[in-house]
């Protein structure tokens, strides 16, 4: 709950991120070095101010936070209150933010994955230890604190490195095109960031004030495994925006379409592939991590936890086309009413049946709103068919039904042994299901011509 609410702090960077994204791309592709650090002045910049006012505001907010959790003890309260002020010190790291979205637009995505990764093993070993220390929820702020400031540094020394020229960011002049041009678009993305905020980052709040702060561990819990796949299934939209933005501003537009529609049925066999195991061994999952003792949320959870996170991926994919051209502002109404669907959809269904209520406000949203109104989007704005996106997509949401269906009835008499026989009959289902789609676009003759010139253009790189 502590982490939702300083999620909502990251509302007052009031979309200036998503507005530099398109701009780098831009000047990256026209090789316009000015209009480069011009881009990186205003955001940095003003990223300074924001991590100033960022402060200011989570420090005031202190008390209506400690409003929202109930059933605590004076010295629960106490380190809630302590663990919410560390956490502000995470926000210190926000003037480095646009050196991140600069290696992203360089199409180097891949190497902030590999350092988020990094990050998230620091995090977990050092909130192991501090938990084990007694240091309470104050010692999971520390390590979210380290992580980040960790983060941040390594990803700005890279960008110096390669063009110390950049360093002079913060005091550089601007101009006032650059900071039109980025206004422009940061009304637009901010609106997209609340919609977002308040469509996904509310269920432990929504759980934690009608079913009391205890259900909160248990939904966390359950849907665990998925909320970190759909995490990194995410982070693949945020890996390939730059070069997608790059095709759009050369005017490549068939290759563009081609291209989204390939990585869209692309995220959909990852996300089935990951999700179908983990939703036939989550409850074993659940009782090896937790306990036999612990509270497990029940079947439902997970299932609507997985098609969430399977459907959510490929929304972000397609977001990722707007904001990455700079069409932000085409998206801004689907997301709003999503976001109003979801709160209210949750609300109620969490009233009327308890914990799966969250999820299933998700889900609704999803398949009222976003699942038709952006493919929709994507053709008028792009040309892309819709009926190549439909199978695109649906293929593998199909293929990975069968294979969930298949994986429980094999196992449904059958428990893993321990953690080693978990991970490896996970990792066997998950492989033989790659396996098996790999064998079909190997029988495509233009799917395996198309790979192979990847892989050696792969291996020439290396």
């Amino acid at each position: 709950m502590l982490l939702d609410c300083q999620g909502y702090l990251t509302l007052l960077e009031l979309g200036l991120g998503g507005a530099l994204s398109p701009l780098l791309a831009r000047a990256l592709a026209r090789g316009d070095d000015s209009a480069l650090k011009q881009a990186m002045a205003v955001a940095s910049q003003a990223y300074l101010g924001i991590s100033v006012a960022t402060l200011v505001v989570g420090a005031g907010a202190t008390v209506i936070v400690l409003r929202l959790v109930t059933g605590l003890s004076p010295s629960e309260i106490a380190d809630f209150r302590t663990a919410w002020l560390v956490g502000l010190l995470s926000f210190l790291t926000l003037g480095l933010v646009p050196f991140r979205t600069i290696i992203e637009a360089r199409q180097h995505g891949y190497r902030i994955n590999l350092l988020l990764t990094g990050q998230a093993l620091v995090v977990t070993s050092v909130s192991l230890i501090l938990a084990r220390g007694g240091w309470g929820i104050t010692g999971q702020s520390v390590a979210s604190v380290l992580g980040a400031w960790g983060f941040s540094i390594i990803v700005t020394a890279a960008v110096l490195w390669n063009q110390p020229s950049l360093i002079r960011s913060w005091i550089r002049r601007t101009d006032r095109q650059t900071r039109l041009s980025l206004g422009s678009l940061s009304a637009a993305t901010f609106m997209i960031n609340l919609s977002g905020r308040v469509s996904l980052m509310t269920d432990n709040l929504v759980v934690g004030a009608m079913l009391g702060t205890g259900q909160v561990t248990t939904l966390f819990f359950t849907q665990r495994l998925a909320s970190l796949m759909q995490t990194l299934l995410g982070g693949v939209g945020s890996s390939i925006w730059a070069p997608l933005a790059d095709l759009h501003a050369r005017g490549e537009h068939e290759a563009f379409n081609r291209r989204l529609i390939e990585l869209s049925r692309l995220v959909g066999f990852l996300s089935v592939t990951a999700l179908a195991p983990i939703v036939v061994y989550n409850r074993h999952f659940v009782r090896l991590l937790m306990g036999p003792s612990f509270q497990y949320g029940g079947d439902t959870v997970i299932i609507l936890a997985a098609l969430n996170a399977f459907l959510l991926a490929q929304f972000a994919l397609w977001g990722w086309c707007f904001s990455g051209t700079g069409q932000i502002r085409k998206v801004v109404a689907t997301s709003v009413v999503s976001a109003l669907v979801n709160v209210i959809a949750s609300i109620v269904m969490t009233h009327w049946l308890g914990l799966v209520g969250p999820l299933l406000g998700t889900t609704i949203s999803c398949l009222t709103v976003n699942l038709w109104s952006l493919p929709i989007l994507l053709q008028r704005v792009f040309g892309i068919p819709i009926r190549a996106l439909a199978a695109a997509v649906g293929i593998p949401f199909i293929s990975g039904l069968l294979f969930a269906l298949a994986l429980g009835w094999l196992i449904r008499d059958h428990g893993p042994q321990g953690w080693m026989g978990l991970i490896a009959e996970m990792s066997l289902a998950a492989t033989l299901f790659l396996g098996s789609v790999g064998i079909a676009v190997v029988a495509n003759t233009e799917e395996r011509n198309l790979w192979r010139l990847r892989w050696q253009a792969i291996f020439s790189k290396g």
